[in-house]
């Protein structure tokens, strides 16, 4: 299987990058193709420009409609190498595991950049491919995400008043199952600011665990 991690995390020593290193050393000991995206150690820009592209439609340019143009065209050279890069490795990868911190309910703005680029019109949807008919339709993602408060402030009681799933909505429905794809539960670890080695540890343990679950028993909550 070819696996494409797609890693948000400023900080190499961070528990986010403990949990990105045990992923992916999961999957390479069983003997899978992994390959990394580490955005903010490539330098990935996120503001989406009209450098994007090498060739121009018009004087006037709107971003969508350059993707569009591009891909209609079939020609993914008129790309920005750098973007050109990235849905290469989306468009070979079976399985996508997208890791960040939760910032502000949401993945950090290097990740959202990467998406606004990568998940171009006519490489992850157009008009007429969205969801159950999304052009990544086939293939499966998995976020893991980190948060700073303890999980009892993640539920309608807590003081952000809903669940870190809840949250991510946005992403999860409104991006990855909008692009076709089978969305598998993500994998949450909360209280990270406050918690001692062993519950991190415990954490990375049954991050392990999960991971080996999903060749048997995936467990979705989009499926195209």
């Amino acid at each position: 299987m070819n696996i494409l991690f797609v890693y948000a995390h400023e900080d190499p020593i961070s528990f986010g990058a403990a949990m990105h290193n045990r992923a992916l050393s999961y999957f390479e000991r069983e003997g899978h193709t992994t390959v990394v995206s580490d955005l903010y150690a490539s330098g990935f820009q996120a503001v989406a420009a009209k450098w994007d592209f090498k060739t121009s439609g018009g004087p006037h340019q709107n971003y969508l409609q350059e993707q569009k143009r591009i891909t209609d065209i079939g020609d993914m050279n008129a790309f920005a190498e750098d973007i050109k890069e990235e849905i290469t490795k989306l468009r070979q990868a079976d399985l996508i595991l997208v890791e960040f911190p939760l910032w502000w309910s949401a993945p950090p703005a290097v990740l959202k950049g990467w998406f606004d680029k990568v998940f171009a019109l006519g490489v992850a949807w157009d008009s007429d491919h969205r969801y159950s008919k999304g052009l990544l339709k086939g293939k499966q993602v998995l976020v893991i995400v980190s948060a700073g408060d303890p999980n009892k402030h993640y539920t309608p009681e807590g003081i952000h008043g809903a669940t870190v799933e809840q949250h991510l909505y946005p992403l999860l429905h409104s991006t990855l199952a909008h692009a076709g794809l089978n969305v598998l539960k993500p994998y949450i670890a909360t209280g990270i600011t406050t918690a001692m080695d062993d519950e991190r540890q415990n954490y990375l343990e049954k991050l392990e665990s999960y991971l080996a679950e999903l060749k048997s028993s995936p467990k979705y909550i989009y499926k195209a």
